[in-house]
């Protein structure tokens, strides 16, 4: 995520174009002060927190990223789940 830093008078006079943007912060006298989250962006860090909040979520990521995951083909699981 890049995220822009503007200050108040910056974000003032760029809005309209600011809020399509993914995310940006706004500094007062070089310290930021706050930030802007798009919906999108808030929604997706919302349902990554939930996920990781899910034990069994944990577990199957933790065995992902140590590399005893097993993968499956499109066509295994079709024909596992299509029985």
């Amino acid at each position: 995520m890049k995220s822009s830093t503007y200050t108040i008078s910056q974000a003032q006079a760029r809005l309209p174009r600011l809020i399509k943007e993914d995310s940006f912060a706004i500094s007062v006298h070089g310290e930021v002060k706050g930030f802007y989250l798009s919906k999108e962006r808030l929604e997706a860090m919302i349902e990554t927190v939930e996920l990781l909040e899910n034990p069994a979520f944990a577990s199957a990521l933790k065995t992902h990223q140590s590399g005893k995951g097993k993968a499956y083909t499109v066509a295994e699981l079709d024909s596992e789940f299509s029985a």
